[in-house]
Order: C-alpha cells, then sequence, then structure tokens
C-alpha cells in the first residue's frame, strides 16, 4: 500500500487527493479544515473562486489551468449541490490587446464586448461561459466526497516537513499555501503574502464582471442571490481589519463602471452580509512544482498559485500525481521516470 500524507487542506491539498490512485492510502493533514468556523489563517474559504485565464501564463501553466476548467465544468452539470455553477463573465482588460489573451479560443461563447457594453475609459473587453463556485459550500462538499473514498483528514500545527516523519508515508505533499515561506526546513522566501479585501453583499446580479487595469475591479455573483465585490492586492500586508477607506472605494469603482446593476456608490444602498479580508499566497517566480528528498523525506512541493487556487487546483493536481509516480516508478525499478504532462 503507498502511503502519502498531503500538508494543506484547501483547494489545492484536496484537488491533489482527488487525483491519486484510489489504492493509495492518502491523508491530509492541516491546522484548518474544511468545515471549520471561520478563520483568515487560511485563505480558500475567501476567495472569489471563478475561474478566468491569468494574464503572463506560460504554457505548461496555461494548461493546468485549462484542464482545471474542464473538471469543474463537469463538475457544474453534474454535481449542483457542491454550488459550481456556469456563468457569463465579462473580462475587460485596459492595458492587454487580445493577441495577448492566451485563453481566447479556448473557453466556450468567447466573444468581443462592444462598445454599448463597456463602461466609460474601457478600451477593450471579452465575454465568454465560464464557472463560479462558493468556497463555503464547495469545501465541506469536497471534504466529504473525499472521506467517502477512504481519504483521511487529520488536524495538525506543522512547524517543519520534519514534523510529519513519524507519519509513515511513502510520500509528502507540499501544498501548504503560505506554509512554505515559514515551514524551518523550507523557508521559501519567495513566497509573499498578498492582502484581499472584499464585500459579499445581497444580489441578483447574474454575470461575473471583472476590469484588469490600474484599478483591479471586480463583481463575482455567484448565482445564489450573493455578489463579492473587490478588489485589490496588498503586497506583504496581513492586516486582517477592515480599511474603511478601500471598502468606499471599492463601492465608488463598482457604481462607476456598473451604473445599471448597482446604482448608487453609497455604501447604504448595498445590503452588504459581510466584510471579507484575506491573505492569498503568491510567489515570486511563480509556480514551485518538483520533487526533492527533504531530510528523509520524498516530498512533492505544490505552492506559488498567485491566489489562482482554485484555477490551477485539478490541473496542478494531476501534475503533481505525475511528479509522485516518478518518485515510485524510479524508487521500485519498474518504470523508467514519467515525464509531467498535463492533458487537455
Amino acid at each position: 500500500m503507498v502511503k502519502v500524507t498531503i500538508l494543506g487542506a484547501g483547494i489545492t491539498g484536496m484537488a491533489i487527493a482527488s487525483q491519486l490512485p484510489r489504492d493509495y492510502e492518502v491523508t491530509i493533514v492541516a491546522r484548518n479544515l474544511p468545515g471549520d468556523p471561520d478563520s483568515t489563517e487560511w485563505a480558500s474559504p475567501w476567495a472569489g473562486a471563478v475561474f478566468m485565464g491569468m494574464d503572463g501564463s506560460n504554457l505548461r501553466e496555461q494548461r493546468m489551468q485549462l484542464d482545471a476548467f474542464a473538471s469543474r465544468w463537469k463538475i457544474a452539470l453534474n454535481n449542483p449541490e457542491s454550488s459550481v455553477r456556469r456563468v457569463e463573465m465579462h473580462d475587460l482588460m485596459d492595458f492587454t490587446p487580445l493577441e495577448k489573451v492566451w485563453y481566447r479560443d479556448h473557453l466556450p461563447g468567447f466573444h468581443i464586448l462592444s462598445k454599448d457594453e463597456l463602461p466609460a475609459g474601457a478600451p477593450f473587453g471579452m465575454a465568454y461561459q465560464t464557472i463560479v463556485l462558493n468556497p463555503g459550500v464547495f469545501l465541506p462538499w469536497m471534504r466529504a466526497r473525499l472521506e467517502k473514498t477512504g481519504v483521511k483528514f487529520l488536524r495538525m500545527t506543522v512547524q517543519s516537513l520534519s514534523n510529519l516523519c513519524g507519519l509513515g508515508h511513502d510520500y509528502l505533499i507540499n501544498a501548504a499555501g503560505i506554509g512554505p515561506r515559514y515551514l524551518r526546513n523550507v523557508m521559501d522566501q519567495k513566497v509573499q503574502e498578498v492582502r484581499g479585501q472584499t464585500i459579499l453583499v445581497k444580489s441578483d446580479f447574474d454575470k461575473i464582471w471583472i476590469r484588469r487595469g490600474k484599478d483591479y475591479t471586480y463583481a463575482l455573483g455567484r448565482q445564489d442571490g450573493t455578489t463579492v465585490l473587490g478588489g485589490i492586492k496588498q503586497f506583504d500586508n496581513k492586516v486582517t481589519s477592515v480599511d474603511g477607506e478601500l471598502r468606499n472605494d471599492i463601492f465608488r469603482r463598482i457604481h462607476e463602471n456598473l451604473p445599471e446593476a448597482f446604482p448608487s456608490a453609497d455604501p447604504l444602498a448595498f445590503t452588504v452580509l459581510r466584510d471579507i479580508v484575506g491573505i492569498r499566497p503568491q510567489r515570486e517566480g511563480g509556480l514551485r512544482i518538483e520533487k526533492e528528498i527533504l531530510d528523509g523525506q520524498k516530498v512533492v512541493h505544490a505552492y506559488g498559485v498567485a491566489g489562482g487556487g482554485y484555477i490551477f487546483s485539478w490541473g496542478l493536481a494531476r501534475e503533481v500525481c505525475h511528479l509522485v509516480e516518478q518518485f515510485h516508478f524510479t524508487s521500485s525499478n519498474t518504470f523508467e521516470p514519467l515525464v509531467a504532462v498535463v492533458k487537455l
């Protein structure tokens, strides 16, 4: 029996567990677990959780993202109880021209928005079909499905990967998000902490709308009577209290860009369900998906998704599983090492 321990119970860790062979014994270890009371100690519960192609992605990253999109597109059809929904997205670019949009030929219903569909000053926009989900529903749903297949969840505070040696695994997967910055035998200082602040409001807004430019602004209609309004990216800022000035600025930007859906910039005109502040992991230099032997453990690192945990999810997971296979087949001398390839 091959035994695998995954450090991290967020979307990345659980997606990896879902793609490992069913005859593996898998344990997910984390300080915070799906279904826990709200905590800003981890990022997955606070994400906007939509699919959008990430600017500047290389070919490898593009393949992982499209693989993840295809997987959740199917979940939206087959498992509506998961909260995953198919939805129209309006994706506006202030600086990126069409020829630089790598996903333009890959997403269903892709077309260019007319000038009448753009807010004042927006030079270019696209529409296509994408997916959205509610992390508060999806994460416990995912955990329950994994537990039915035999995956175990263990609560544990880990300060070093060496803390996990006693679990008796053959392979350890490090999907700890921000954790690798602080794990004593990893200490990856390329990992950055990025503060995000959003507002969850009651609304029947039925699209995903995002403007990528000088002011990063979005309205994410979750198809459940709520919409997430944002946003901001603040590097090396770990303050989890609400910034009132930024909050008012988000309302202003949302109103200016979507006046028909949100006819006032006055915060009192919105039915606010909660303010959300979360710290997202990002990594200078991009993803780290690689294997190494560390303190006697066979480790596969899987982190650095730049706030794109839900965007990479299953695609990243399948590449990680290929690296586990490389470790396993090489150590057993049964097969030559496999090349990590993600099928589209």
